[in-house]
């Protein structure tokens, strides 16, 4: 009988002071019907009892090497340190550290990453809770939250990118990532998440997923997360914004040229 080979599925986590949340994430994770054939957890200066807590599971973290001051390149160089801890051929699942996963999350995720073996990202829907019962449903989902179009896999490539451009599509922490088809790099000033799911979208190889995968917390110390204020602005003002941040608009335009140029279904 020949063996199936499969890819390995990796889990990368970056945590900050996360006592809070940690025990009951990592008790999740560990109740997969599906194990990780391995997890790696990227700390960043914590100062509180995380590194004792994943020690006592027998986890040892890795320790940032971010020097960025600024808080989304920051997260951003985080979570890529730890994609590119993974093998490059692996399935890697990506988690925050105040969020829960729902049993079956692994089996799901790794399963619909093998149907699409040219996807660069799997986006995955969620729960949204409060924050102080990852169990407690707000009544929205992820999806609800950050819509897209009913008619999605109609769209050309670009119909989809000029979508993608204006409105989040991916959640970092209810999303799978195919490392073999990321950019090697992140832009300064991007969010992991924002960057790889227009990365993904350019080349046709995002796939977009109804199914919860997570409980994604909504808590008041959230430093960035889920703002569904520009979601929901309409076109002036969406144009009236960018051009208020001329500067980081500029940047931005510049950064997603190299993914049209030569990319891009007409």
């Amino acid at each position: 009988m020949n063996s199936v080979q499969r890819n390995p599925v990796v889990g990368v986590l970056v945590t900050h002071n996360s006592q809070q949340f940690l025990v009951e994430l990592l008790d999740s994770i560990d109740s997969q019907t599906r194990s990780l054939d391995q997890l790696i957890v990227i700390d960043d200066n914590s100062t509180d009892s995380t590194r004792s807590i994943l020690s006592e599971r027998g986890i040892t973290a890795i320790a940032s090497t971010s020097a960025a001051t600024d808080l989304s390149t920051r997260i951003a160089s985080n979570f890529l340190q730890g994609v590119r801890c993974a093998p490059p051929e692996s399935i890697v699942i990506l988690g925050d550290h105040d969020d829960t996963w729902l049993p079956n999350r692994v089996e799901h995720q790794s399963h619909m990453m093998a149907s699409f073996p040219q996807a660069a990202m799997l986006a995955s829907d969620g729960y949204t809770t409060n924050s102080t019962n990852s169990t407690s449903s707000t009544n929205l989902t992820l999806r609800s939250t950050f819509p897209v179009p009913a008619h999605w896999s109609e769209l050309t490539t670009r119909a989809q990118f000029t979508y993608a451009v204006k409105h989040s599509i991916a959640t970092g922490g209810a999303s799978a990532v195919r490392p073999s088809r990321l950019p090697a790099t992140i832009p300064t000033g991007w969010l992991h998440d924002r960057w790889w799911s227009l990365a993904a979208v350019s080349k046709k190889a995002m796939v977009l997923d109804s199914v919860p995968v997570i409980n994604y917390r909504i808590s008041p110390s959230q430093q960035v997360g889920l703002d569904t204020q520009a979601q929901h602005q309409g076109t002036k003002d969406w144009v009236r914004h960018h051009v208020g941040n001329a500067g980081r608009s500029i940047k931005r335009s510049a950064d997603l040229a190299f993914l049209l140029t030569g990319r891009l279904n007409k």
